[in-house]
């Protein structure tokens, strides 16, 4: 288990030692080294085949322009779509290697022609071409064939052979076609995948889940076309136009490679840069720099692979094993433990699961592992297991049974779900099962955009369908020209305005073409002819009775649009599931895509998309985001009874902007009293707390809650002492608000060039204006810039409201930092602090400074101390005020700040005794208490001067 993830070790302890029925087994192996440390472990393999297979991915690339130099379809090529299905083929391309790699290791090619180890020889087969007749293999496309034909015959075994973006032979007809990858190129590639250092890559040491890893690290490629001669620079292997920086003054030169590069160059090469004067000048004095996985110059014109931002637009993200064995296991075991007593086999593989953003499947596979392990336990203890062969085991007969019978999911991305096909299918390691045994459970579509029948018999007034006067005219014209289609039988008769008399009671029956005819009018084209074929309540009878009609253009264009935006209706898609009596899944469970539509990190959507979630999602407001969105998509799939296991942001725990999505969640389900809390550093790549959220869908009739409570995260970093102190000063009345507001001046992007990092005045840069950084322990900091006062125009506020400010209190920071004002203008990242008649500025100083309230806010505010540290209002307003006993020191806090505010020199080691003992009095702690915050404040320092 990774020691980077303490909290959530402190939550596997707690399942080990209430004897959890899924604790993980093999952590240890898991950890990243072997525990005789004689070889790389599965997560070690994984990184090391991670960084290779993106570097294969530029071989891939390459070697498709080498055999076609115009990159294949030129059109194609030009456009964003055509680049991003180029790239979907690319990718697709060496995830089938990687696929086949794999189940070569694990014995699961025996079985197909050429089967066994038959890319170990084809690599083999090159190597010793490559010694007899070196640069000729480059000349050669023979290589790709055999596998071609290898994949090919593993994915027909079954009736109609698997389908989707990875196993599809017409998704990406190029691979299928012609030889458009050579052998040296096909080498290459291999070599990369297979050798690491001169040393195998141990396949057999990779976990299932490893490759979905790996498809996240290729997703983090943009196919771009150079618009200049390029380079490709370390540290981050990005792609930088050369003759876009030779036009540049030599001094922005290295600017923009930090900025657009991540490089930072010594003063040698950065003379260098800044005299070239050619690009062939600039590339030698970069090529030092230059990214081993494409150190030649990248010509203009030709595609190459830029990492991108579409994995953050995306959302997704690999989760650890550790992650998901965790919350599969508390999603599963009370259905699987029922009233105390375990599940009977029937029961057992009655339950629905899903997963309704399953990218590669590591949930589902996490799923299909321990209820298969149950499955086999509850055999052996009701002595039925089905009739097996001699010497064949148990489980994995449990695992294809799990995964045929219980386990289902979508994803909107088809490349997606066909890995989730095949790591189910290798997870299984049956080779009697073809690639298609799940076609039907794990679905390409958008979890979120669907309807229900039940809404399909009235018109969707909510709609943003088009309704100006002439568009009506038009409309009608239009319709006069369609056939009009007979009213199907069983339809229910209209009223005077066409809308079905009986409402959704008509829709029934409704199939996938009324389904995507309803939906479809969510995103009905807002002008042009199409607009003008947008049904109004009169007609929207007629509308959804043509809906199957192949001429109609009303539906031709709701089929188009449906097929665009992947719609997915569950009742349809899983008609098992919602088609008995308690309709649901038993169980949901994965990690959505973390992406938020507001804020700084804000993703853009499509203004269609906004208005329907907006008005059929009630998580959609307050802090939008899709976490959000699939978590109340999650609940309401639930059967009463059934479990929810998410991973998302911990944010959405407790932030009030999160408001509505625990609102929208708590209508429909209830929360478990400990949700796990994975910490800041769970994922690869990513510095967000987590956590787990685990809750069970109540009963229709069942009280609903009204507000927006806080989610119960478990505090294993609490011992008893800290625990009932915490308790007893949060039960305190707090701070009067009024002692705090926020009075610094709010910047924008285009502020940048009217601050000037300046010690001293420079005209126009001649105003002083502090941030956060410039705020110590009673120590206010000369200010380290200067702002064009003149350039910010009416934004900036009048001195006396500068003066105003008695506090300075710094908002990035784990707990309070305060100093006093002398009236200059600070930035946002400072909060200001105000005075009153009990607490004058020189008291609230000191005990804001103090460490029993630096303890009480690092330990009641959750993001004091994971993620982003800041200090904000809310926290302040909330500070515990001392007790009325206690309250009679507030004259002696006064005094002692007195002596030392003005002084602006910090806080020596004793007047700290001083100061925290007082405070220590005026909150009546205890000698352990005491002790806890003592111990709290020696291991948790002041940040570092400079920020």
């Amino acid at each position: 288990m990774s020691s980077e993830c303490p909290q959530l070790s402190a939550a596997l302890g707690r399942d080990r030692e209430r004897g959890g029925a899924f604790a993980p087994r093999g952590a240890a192996k898991r950890a990243g080294a072997s525990l005789d440390g004689s070889a790389p472990s599965a997560d070690g393999v994984a990184r090391q085949l991670r960084e290779q297979a993106q570097g294969a991915l530029g071989e891939v690339l390459r070697g498709f322009q080498a055999a076609d130099p115009q990159g294949g379809d030129v059109a194609c090529a030009g456009s964003a779509e055509g680049r991003r299905r180029l790239r979907a083929g690319l990718v697709s391309a060496l995830m089938r290697l990687i696929f086949l790699l794999y189940a070569e290791a694990r014995g699961l090619l025996a079985g197909v022609e050429g089967g066994g180890a038959p890319l170990a020889r084809l690599f083999e087969d090159l190597q010793e071409e490559r010694r007899r007749q070196g640069d000729d293999l480059e000349r050669r496309h023979g290589a790709w064939a055999r596998i071609a034909a290898l994949f090919r015959a593993l994915r027909d075994r079954g009736p109609g052979g698997a389908r989707g973006g990875l196993c599809d032979p017409d998704a990406h007809p190029f691979l299928e076609g012609r030889p458009w990858l050579s052998d040296g190129a096909l080498h290459r590639v291999l070599s990369a995948l297979l050798v690491h250092d001169g040393v195998p890559l141990r396949y057999g040491e990779l976990e299932v889940e490893h490759l979905g890893t790996l498809y996240e690290g290729l997703l983090a490629f943009d196919l771009e076309i150079a618009e200049g001669e390029s380079m490709a620079l370390l540290p981050s292997h990005v792609v930088v136009d050369l003759e876009a920086l030779l036009a540049l003054p030599g001094r922005d030169r290295l600017a923009r490679l930090e900025e657009v590069a991540d490089l930072k160059l010594g003063a040698r090469p950065a003379a260098r840069v800044a005299a070239a004067g050619s690009v062939a000048e600039l590339s030698q004095a970069l090529a030092r720099r230059a990214s081993p996985r494409q150190p030649d110059r990248i010509a203009r014109g030709a595609l190459y692979l830029q990492p991108g931002q579409l994995r953050r637009r995306a959302g997704s993200y690999y989760t650890p094993r550790e992650i998901t064995s965790h919350v599969v296991e508390r999603t599963l075991s009370p259905l699987l433990d029922r009233d105390g007593r375990p599940a009977a086999p029937a029961d057992a593989l009655a339950l629905a699961v899903c997963d309704p953003a399953m990218g590669s499947g590591a949930f589902l596979v996490e799923a299909c592992r321990q209820l298969a392990a149950r499955l086999v336990d509850v055999w052996q203890r009701a002595g039925a297991a089905p009739p097996l062969a001699p010497g064949e085991p148990p489980l994995p007969r449990a695992m294809a049974l799990v995964a045929e019978r219980c386990l289902h999911g979508v994803d909107l991305d088809p490349l997606a779900v066909d890995l989730a096909r095949l790591s189910l299918w290798l997870v299984v390691q049956d080779a009697r099962l073809p690639l298609s045994f799940l076609d039907g459970k794990l679905r390409c579509g958008d979890s979120l955009i669907g309807a229900e029948r039940a809404e399909v018999g009235r018109f969707p007034s909510a709609a943003r369908l088009p309704g100006g006067p002439g568009e009506r005219q038009t409309r009608r014209a239009l319709l006069r020209q369609a056939p009009a289609p007979a009213r199907p039988e069983g339809a229910p008769p209209e009223g005077a305005d066409g809308a079905p008399r009986d409402g959704p009671e008509g829709a029934e029956g409704a199939d996938q073409a009324a389904l995507d005819a309803w939906m479809a009018l969510w995103f009905w084209p807002p002008a042009g002819e199409l607009a003008a074929l947008a049904p109004a309540p009169a007609t929207f009878a007629r509308y959804m009775a043509a809906a199957r009609e192949p001429a109609d253009p009303r539906a031709a264009l709701s089929r188009r649009i449906a097929e665009e935006r992947r719609f997915l209706h569950w009742e349809l898609a899983f008609p098992g599931v919602f088609d008995r009596p308690e309709p649901g899944f038993d169980a949901v469970i994965g990690n959505p895509p973390w992406v938020a539509y507001v804020g700084r990190a804000a993703q853009p959507i499509a203004p269609e998309v906004f208005h329907l979630h907006l008005r059929r999602n009630p998580a959609f407001h307050g802090y939008r985001s899709l976490h959000g969105l699939f978590v109340h998509r999650a609940a309401s799939l639930l059967r009463p009874g059934g479990r929810l296991g998410l991973v998302i942001p911990t944010s959405v725990s407790d932030l009030d902007g999160y408001g509505p999505t625990r609102r929208a969640h708590d209508a429909l389900c209830a929360v478990d009293s400990d949700l796990p809390s994975f910490g800041s550093d769970a994922f690869d790549g990513v510095f967000q707390p987590c956590m787990g959220l685990l809750s069970t869908r109540l009963a229709p009739a069942a009280p609903r809650a009204a507000e927006a409570a806080s989610w119960p995260l478990a505090r294993s970093d609490l011992d008893v002492v800290s625990r009932r102190l915490l308790e007893r000063l949060g039960a305190l009345p707090p701070l009067p608000a009024a002692l705090f507001g926020e009075r610094g001046f709010q910047t924008t992007a285009e502020d940048a060039e009217r601050i000037r990092r300046a010690n001293a005045p420079e005209p126009p840069y001649t105003c002083p204006i502090r941030e956060g950084a410039d705020v110590g322990e009673l120590i206010a900091r000369a200010p380290r810039h200067h702002v064009d006062r003149a350039g910010v125009k009416g934004r900036f506020r009048k001195d006396e409201d500068w003066k105003a400010v008695r506090l300075l209190i710094r908002q990035t920071a784990r707990y309070p930092i305060a100093a006093l004002s002398d009236g200059l203008p600070f930035r946002n990242s400072i909060l200001a602090g105000f005075s009153d008649a009990t607490w004058s500025e020189f008291a609230l100083l000191c005990y804001l400074n103090s460490s029993p309230v630096r303890w009480w806010h690092y330990t009641r505010h959750r993001d004091a101390r994971e993620g982003m540290p800041q200090v904000k209002i809310a926290h302040l307003r909330a500070i515990p005020a001392p007790p009325p006993a206690g309250a009679a020191l507030i004259t002696a806090l006064d005094a002692l700040g007195r002596e030392l505010g003005p002084a602006n020199a910090g806080l020596p080691a004793d007047a700290r005794r001083h100061l925290d003992g007082m405070v220590a009095d005026m909150l009546e702690m205890t000698e352990e208490e005491r002790g806890c915050v003592a111990r709290w404040a020696a291991a948790t320092p002041l940040p570092r001067p400079d920020g």
